[in-house]
């Protein structure tokens, strides 16, 4: 097991068949090489992952949602990709996966079958692909990855399970550390968010209050701004998209998550940059 790597993530017994599936199965968690430590039944994910890094032992930190993939090879290029970004950026703090730059420009290729239905054309891989990290404000939660001793750590205060991973960017930011999007195709085998519930506006009120003085800030769901209604909007978008569109959400979850990273040549992505490396 790879001491310098270790994943974590937070679940609820209802997430079992998902986290089976889909997190466990990746090969290299699969096959003992990354250590994975589930955490059950947390009141909130910042909470829960602030108390892990306090107990970590590991240099890389990912913490993921349970129903992401990782394809065969991707903690190998991890590896490759936090060496080339600590020789860029030795202080570096938090890497994205799937992350909005300065420019609100989404980076890092991910396959989502939550949105694939909404965005056929797409086949459902969203986000600009990179040759090189590039600076970041923001990132999905789906996956993000902490250098441990960057110091820097998620606000146990944060409530719920939203917000966490531009939270900690902004923190990183408020310290004089640097965030960047990386570029490491994955799966994240989901539904459709078809509600913001009051979990997602009590995490919305908690970040406008903490960060007023550097909104607005984007984020992969909604601008966190002070702008009356703002998370209305988006409400009334996400029932559009329920009540108008059913048909974009009967698309079930991707039964056999290694055979789609096949398919979209997910595998080929994560070699081929380090296919100099591995030559000279």
């Amino acid at each position: 097991m790879s001491p310098r790597i270790h994943v974590y993530s937070c679940a609820r017994q209802s997430d079992v068949e998902r986290l089976e599936a889909d997190l466990a199965s990746s090969p290299e968690i699969k096959d003992g090489l990354i250590g994975l430590t589930v955490l059950w039944d947390k009141p909130s994910a910042a909470g829960a992952y602030s108390q892990a890094i306090q107990t970590a032992t590991a240099e890389i930190l990912v913490f993921a949602h349970c129903d992401v993939y990782f394809p065969q090879g991707w903690f190998e290029r991890l590896g490759w990709e936090v060496d080339r970004l600590s020789s860029m950026d030795p202080d570096w703090a938090v890497a994205g996966i799937s992350s909005l730059t300065p420019s609100r420009e989404l980076v890092g290729r991910i396959f989502d079958s939550s949105l694939e239905p909404l965005f056929p054309k797409t086949s459902g891989v969203f986000g600009k692909a990179l040759t090189t990290p590039v600076p970041i404000v923001s990132a999905d939660e789906l996956v993000l990855i902490v250098r441990r001793e960057s110091a820097i750590s998620f606000d146990p205060l944060l409530p719920d399970f939203h917000f966490y991973g531009t939270d900690i960017i902004l923190e990183a930011e408020r310290q004089g550390k640097r965030c960047y999007g990386l570029d490491m195709p994955l799966l994240h085998n989901a539904k459709a968010q078809l509600r913001f519930g009051p979990d997602y506006a009590r995490a919305f009120r908690y970040m406008v209050k903490k960060w007023r003085s550097r909104l607005p800030v984007p984020t992969t769901c909604v601008l966190l701004t002070e702008a009356p209604f703002t998370l209305a909007a988006a409400r009334v978008r996400a029932f559009y998209r329920g009540i108008c569109k059913p048909w974009s959400y009967s698309t079930q979850r991707i039964p056999d998550p290694c055979a789609k990273a096949e398919e979209l040549g997910f595998v080929e992505l994560l070699v081929a940059p380090m296919l100099p490396a591995r030559g000279s």
